[in-house]
């Protein structure tokens, strides 16, 4: 049960890995054929009102990746990368599981960057609601909060784990001082 929770991680991780530098390959292209008037296959650009969007036709599985094409692409670099590194410490995370013995340093430090992870987007959010109250003057809860949610609840249980760990660490070490 323990190598597959990794494996699957390992194999998430790589998928998301390869549909990122997709995106993030043909937004940089979206620029070029919006700025340049260049036409890029898959890539498509498109005008409603004074807003531009770029779509993104993902082959062979239909996939339409739609975005505006201001600073909502940094964003979605961002995130896209953000991400990327999220779930190669994910990976590494559950290798803490596999490892013999569990109850070390390295796991503790592996847990720590993950647990502190998870509140980069908790932090982003906040600081988003935030601005869009002093800017716009409303309060209101949208699709991305809930990812906030989620990182929120994560980090929970992260923390809850990391002080099992710890306990068992000093533990691991009392024991191995007395034999």
């Amino acid at each position: 049960m323990k190598k597959i929770a990794y494996l699957s991680s390992k194999i998430f991780f790589w998928g998301f890995a390869l549909f990122a530098s997709f995106v993030l390959l043909f937004s940089i292209l979206s620029f070029f054929e919006y700025f340049f008037e260049w036409n890029i296959p898959m890539v498509e650009i498109s005008k409603k009102g004074e807003d531009s969007y770029a779509s993104l036709k993902v082959p062979f599985i239909q996939l339409f990746v739609k975005f505006l094409l201001s600073y909502t692409v940094i964003l979605l670099w961002f995130t896209m990368i953000f991400y990327a590194i999220y779930f190669y410490v994910l990976q590494t995370f559950f290798q803490i599981f596999i490892a013999e013995k569990t109850f070390t340093q390295n796991s503790i430090k592996k847990l720590t960057l993950f647990y502190k992870l998870n509140f980069i987007p908790v932090i982003i959010g906040f600081l988003g609601v935030i601005l869009r109250y002093i800017i716009y003057g409303n309060l209101y809860f949208d699709e991305p909060h809930f990812f906030v949610l989620i990182h929120l609840i994560v980090a929970f249980f992260l923390y809850l784990y990391l002080d099992l760990i710890k306990k068992g660490n000093s533990i691991q070490q009392e024991n191995d001082l007395t034999i």
